[in-house]
């Protein structure tokens, strides 16, 4: 999986909001923090509250802030939010003039549906909390892969 630069862009900006004392932070202050332009931060966190994970305060002490608690936000939900889809299944294996691909008859796709089914639930159950606390997820004893 590539997570895009908008997607990264995205989670560092709710990862930088949620480790806030304050809880809210304006654009200006996290395009600076984070060494994103203005307007990218401005288009994401926009985005960002039309799709219900940020909510904005307005005036002179405005700013954003999480609409949820960090524990309910998933990873999916942010991809998605300002990506396309989790994951793109694409093979570029007919693109070889020498070896010819036939998807009707692909024996590859539905099993590329199959991974990205369970990468779905995977990136649904990393959520934001997981990020701000060091990839706790990925320090579990439990692990089923």
């Amino acid at each position: 999986m590539v997570i895009t630069t908008l997607e990264g862009y995205a989670l560092r900006a709710l990862v930088y909001i949620a480790l806030k004392d304050s809880k809210k932070a304006s654009v200006r202050e996290i395009a600076m923090e984070n060494g994103i332009s203005f307007s990218y931060t401005l288009r994401i966190c926009s985005t960002l509250r039309e799709k219900g994970i940020l909510e904005s305060d307005k005036g002179r002490n405005g700013g954003y802030l999480l609409k949820r608690d960090p524990a309910t936000i998933s990873l999916l939900e942010v991809v998605k939010a300002v990506g396309k889809d989790s994951i793109e299944i694409k093979c570029d294996f007919g693109k070889n003039k020498t070896a010819l691909c036939y998807t009707k008859n692909c024996a590859l796709i539905p099993e590329w549906k199959t991974v990205k089914i369970k990468f779905d639930v995977l990136m649904n159950s990393i959520k934001l909390k997981d990020f701000i606390q060091g990839g706790s997820y990925g320090n579990s004893t439990n692990k089923s892969y």
